[in-house]
């Protein structure tokens, strides 16, 4: 079975039997070999096999869910994400570039092995491991429990989840991260209880009392807002083309990619990355670029090692922006160093929502509405 026919069996499935479960169960994790009260669909909606805009488009008219609020509400905490991320872009590169972090090396070796003195701690590691994803709910336990129980700095258990999770988007991770350690909101810390623990495991996890430190995480550096990602549109400004493995919606791209003359998809090795990546997420990726090669004539696969040899006499290049992150720190380094011209395509409906997440989500979830109406209009013509 295709990915986008997975994808979209289990959409289907979670939009006619659970949706409207969906608030009242959401944050309750019934382990990993129970059925699920949340859709599972992050891996598809990351790589955009399955657009955000889609899915939210589908609620509203396809099946025409009543009650569905929660759930629209988490797909647009994506959005908002990605549209911090993109405003604010220099939380990615401090990040990525921060080197001297103090903590105990032992400690963190033993915490990635699962192999404290936690035992629900040590399980959500072997989960994460072994199906390479772990519900929403039990992420904030876990980055509650590596910030403020073993106290080890949140930038390595980022990292972590970036090397395991399928879905480990930059803006997902590095900001949920951000948000459990108190520092995308000042001053409000995510600390969760051993009732609350017990609840929403389902008596899983019986734990008598969650010892928690008193750390409090600053921002070292300024964050200013940025605006160059606005300058961007669809458009296509070139013969060549270059993607990313991180946006492969076929709904759309089937329009565009046959304008170019060449289009050229690229999936980073780790040689080629700041963070590695284990080598099940590696072949996930490596499955879904494959198979979205083959609905093309004029699309191929290429080694970014050979990226200055295949673009050798080509000096513009339109790229599907794949957002901050490891994809776009390669394209921009490619670039100043063989002197090319780039070109950004970037979705009218994503310039258009991010727009509204430069502070607070509440403020975000205010224009929820004005966001919606445009899909709308967008999908009744056909844009996307």
């Amino acid at each position: 079975m295709s990915f986008l026919l997975k994808a979209q069996n289990i959409w289907d499935n979670f939009a006619k039997y659970k949706i409207n479960d969906y608030a009242k169960l959401r944050n309750f994790d019934f382990g990993p070999n129970n059925e699920s009260s949340v859709s599972k669909l992050s891996p598809f909606v990351t790589h955009r096999i399955l657009l955000e805009y889609d899915l939210i488009h589908d609620v509203k008219s396809k099946y025409k869910i009543k009650n569905t609020t929660k759930f629209v509400e988490e797909i647009f905490w994506r959005v908002y994400w990605k549209g911090w991320m993109e405003n604010k872009p220099k939380v990615w590169q401090n990040f990525i570039s921060e080197k001297n972090l103090d903590y105990d090396h032992e400690l963190y070796e033993n915490a990635i092995n699962g192999n404290t003195e936690l035992d629900f701690f040590n399980s959500w590691v072997l989960e994460l491991k072994q199906y390479n994803y772990l519900h929403n709910h039990t992420r904030m336990w876990f980055a509650s429990t590596w910030i403020f129980n073993l106290g080890l700095p949140w930038q390595l258990g980022a990292k972590f989840f970036f090397k395991y999770l399928l879905d480990g988007d930059a803006a997902s991770n590095l900001l949920s991260w951000r948000w459990v350690g108190g520092l995308h909101t000042k001053g409000k810390q995510y600390l969760f209880s051993s009732s609350n623990l017990r609840k929403f495991s389902n008596n899983r996890f019986n734990v008598k009392k969650i010892i928690n430190k008193q750390i409090f995480l600053e921002e070292l550096n300024q964050i200013p807002l940025e605006d160059e990602i606005y300058k961007n549109n669809m458009d296509p400004k070139s013969d060549n083309l270059v993607m990313f493995e991180n946006d492969l919606h076929l709904a759309t791209l089937e329009n565009l990619l046959p304008s170019y003359k060449n289009v050229f998809i690229i999936l980073l090795k780790n040689e080629q990355r700041q963070i590695k990546l284990s080598e099940s997420v590696l072949k996930f990726k490596q499955d879904l670029v494959s198979e979205f090669v083959e609905h093309f004539d004029n699309v191929e696969q290429i080694d970014p090692d050979l990226l200055e040899i295949t673009l050798k006499n080509i000096d513009e290049i339109d790229i599907i922006y794949p957002g901050v992150g490891e994809n776009y720190d390669f394209i921009i380094k490619f670039k100043n160093l063989h002197n090319k011209n780039i070109f950004n395509l970037v979705r009218n409906e994503d310039l258009i929502a991010w727009k509204f997440a430069k502070k607070g989500f509440f403020k975000f979830k205010e224009n929820i509405p004005k966001i919606n109406q445009i899909i709308f209009e967008n999908h009744s013509k056909n844009n996307f």
